[in-house]
């Protein structure tokens, strides 16, 4: 991956994403460089502490973690950027964020049924909004995108994941069209 990039792990709730995202960041990358790893909901909890989670604050945490990422990958720094990223306005926040910047973007999918997110959600021990429909439903309906590199969530480790992720930027791939993935995510209605 270059040294100016952001690898985005996107995906359902309970589909892998924060696990994994903690493991790559954490590898070093052929440079002997970490990776900046900025998590949409770790932030909202830190700037919106009492929040309800309304759409309002939702989408200014995500305005607040992009602008971060943009600030990293100015300063040349390899970033793994880590939520959901299934609705359009979350989308659009990052596409705003980057623009005027000439940082890659490549996205991550993490591939879910709604029965294992369910599941894995019971076995969650963190304060949410969420609820066992909710997650049944975004996993059903998550708007995935053919560009992106899609991986099973129940296909393997976490560790066997970011191999997966990092034998695939080795491979340089073509960086995500930044506006079809944006037009790609799902309304609010």
């Amino acid at each position: 991956m270059a040294s100016n990039g952001i690898v985005l792990l996107s995906g359902p709730p309970c589909s892998g994403k924060t696990t994994a995202g903690a493991v790559l960041a954490a590898e070093r990358s052929s440079s002997g460089q970490g990776r900046i790893h900025l998590e949409v909901d770790t932030l909202f909890d830190l700037l919106f502490p009492g929040s309800d989670r309304n759409r309002d604050d939702r989408l200014r945490a995500y305005d607040g973690t992009h602008l971060l990422a943009r600030m990293f990958v100015d300063h040349g720094e390899a970033v793994v950027l880590e939520c959901t990223y299934a609705r359009r306005d979350q989308r659009a926040s990052l596409l705003k964020a980057l623009s005027g910047s000439s940082a890659s973007l490549w996205v991550v999918e993490f591939f879910v049924m709604p029965e294992e997110a369910v599941s894995r959600f019971r076995e969650r021990h963190q304060a949410t909004d969420l609820d066992e429909a909710l997650v049944r439903e975004r996993a059903d309906a998550f708007p995935y995108f053919d560009e992106a590199l899609r991986l099973e969530s129940s296909a393997g480790t976490p560790e066997e994941h970011v191999q997966s992720i990092i034998t695939w930027l080795q491979q340089s791939p073509r960086p995500v069209d930044q506006e079809a993935w944006t037009r790609a995510g799902r309304g609010w209605s």
